[in-house]
């Protein structure tokens, strides 16, 4: 069932600073769904935290292009996010700088209000890693409508607070979607941490799961079935990072404005293929470029 395109979506979670050997890009998975999504026509208050220096101005400087940051809140104590990205055998890995603003984002009275007006609440799983982090989405979850769509992007990294601490509060913000978006080998951890034999079964009593395959594809497991998308080819020169949050971003779009969830997963499917051909997670399309890799729906 498609939700009303005319009603709000808020977005929670972490706005950082991608470190690569030849210079910064901004990220943050909530982030990169957010400029995605407002690039592709959509619109979303994020709420984040930055600090009080120039990456937190500059961040929120480019990403009110995309989507409201009135929510953005500025920490006057912690830096901004940031963390070291190295490609690996075309994959990014990741190190994490700890003690950043976006890890005590708090469900202020603002927030609460936004919230409770939406009707699609997306997170990620990252800003839950801190117990001033956990506190803030959970109140945020709670304010949420009973009829709020609930998304929940799964974005695992190793943190110096271990493994399994982070899995308790993953399997929360999950437990609390109606829609969940995970990769293969974030799948297989899930499976691992809860010793689940079949995590497609566990996982499948949801509206939509979205598991993605990189380059091969996903597969979505709907109200109506399941829809296998098939993987776009990308541009050579470019890096695998932030596919997934264009992914998720696209798919939302789709869903708010009615499209069914096959072509709401192929032009998702598209999209991520044309941020796989760029360098960074938050490409800026032309307006060419985005009429053509949404040309299907505009149909």
């Amino acid at each position: 069932m498609p939700i009303a395109s005319d009603q709000a979506v808020v977005i929670w979670g972490e706005v950082l600073w991608d470190r690569f050997p030849d210079g910064p890009q901004l990220g943050g998975a909530p982030a990169n769904v957010a400029w995605h999504l407002g690039l592709a026509g959509g619109w979303a208050q994020l709420v984040s935290r930055v600090g009080a220096d120039d990456d937190g101005a500059r961040a929120i400087e480019q990403l009110s292009r995309a989507c409201d940051t009135s929510l953005v809140q500025i920490d006057p104590e912690r830096p901004t996010g940031e963390v070291e990205v190295r490609i690996q055998h075309g994959e990014p890995r990741y190190r994490l700088v700890p003690g950043c603003a976006w890890e005590r984002i708090a469900c202020t009275e603002d927030v609460k209000r936004a919230v409770e007006e939406a009707s699609v609440l997306v997170y990620g799983t990252l800003a839950q890693r801190t117990a001033a982090g956990l506190d803030g989405w959970r109140s945020a979850v709670a304010a949420a409508r009973g009829s709020c769509l609930k998304v929940c992007d799964v974005n695992l990294r190793k943190t110096e607070t271990g493994e399994i601490e982070q899995g308790v509060a993953v399997m929360e913000a999950i437990a609390a979607a109606d829609v969940v978006k995970v990769n293969d080998r974030e799948l297989a951890r899930l499976a691992e941490w809860q010793g689940w034999r079949d995590p497609i079964q566990v996982l499948r009593d949801r509206r939509v799961l979205a598991v993605t395959h990189g380059a091969a594809g996903s597969t979505l497991y709907g109200e109506a079935g399941v829809v296998e998308v098939p993987g776009m080819p990308a541009a050579p020169g470019g890096d695998n990072v932030g596919c997934g949050d264009a992914f998720i971003a696209l798919l939302v779009h789709g869903m708010t404005l009615g499209w069914d969830l096959a072509l709401s997963g192929r032009v998702a499917s598209k999209w991520a293929a044309a941020v796989a051909g760029a360098r960074g997670a938050t490409p800026a399309f032309t307006d060419e470029q985005v009429e053509g890799l949404l040309s299907e729906a505009l149909a």
